[in-house]
């Protein structure tokens, strides 16, 4: 008589504790290890890196600092490939856990366009439109007919960055919008 333990070949057991819970589809899809970046994450110190400011949905790395923490860098940040030349054996692969929930992350945007007549008031009426995403800090500078300015907003995620991003191009005189 055969009993259920001779027809596994293996047992896996798995703690609880720290223990990400994954679709069938995204545990198999990559076999390498990554660290999932969760609210939740237990034992181990992240940080968003400054430099980049990277938000949910960003394509990311973590960064294993001196102190034994990790940054969590973008992977088009300005200081990657100087990472990976100098400290590739401190990189490691990282991925956001999950959906954003509730988590808003300051993004400075540059504006730059023609100066005319209302063109802060309509930028800012677009970002007051938008749910989920409130104004923190605006400035602008004019000169010659022109303007730029940074634009501090709080967003949650890539996707209503995106969003924000393609409606700011629409208004009249606005000629360029480029997160920092």
């Amino acid at each position: 008589q055969k009993r259920d333990s001779d027809t596994h070949d293996e047992i896996v057991y798995r703690s609880a504790e720290g223990y990400n819970l994954q679709t069938a589809q995204e545990e198999t899809t990559s076999k390498e290890d990554v660290l999932v970046i969760d609210q939740n994450l237990k034992g181990l110190e992240f940080k968003l890196a400054k430099c980049c400011n990277p938000i949910y949905g960003d394509d990311v790395f973590g960064f294993v600092t001196v102190s034994g923490g990790i940054k969590i860098h973008r992977s088009d940040c300005p200081n990657a490939n100087q990472m990976r030349e100098r400290f590739g054996y401190r990189i490691v692969k990282a991925r956001w856990a999950g959906k954003s929930e509730g988590t808003q992350y300051p993004i400075t945007l540059r504006v730059v366009g023609h100066d005319d007549i209302g063109i802060v008031t309509n930028i800012t009426s677009i970002i007051s439109k938008e749910n989920g995403i409130t104004l923190r800090s605006i400035g602008i500078d004019s000169n010659d007919g022109l303007f730029s300015g940074t634009l501090t907003v709080m967003v949650g995620d890539t996707g209503r960055l995106e969003a924000l991003i393609k409606k700011l191009r629409t208004v009249k005189g606005v000629k360029q919008v480029s997160r920092n």
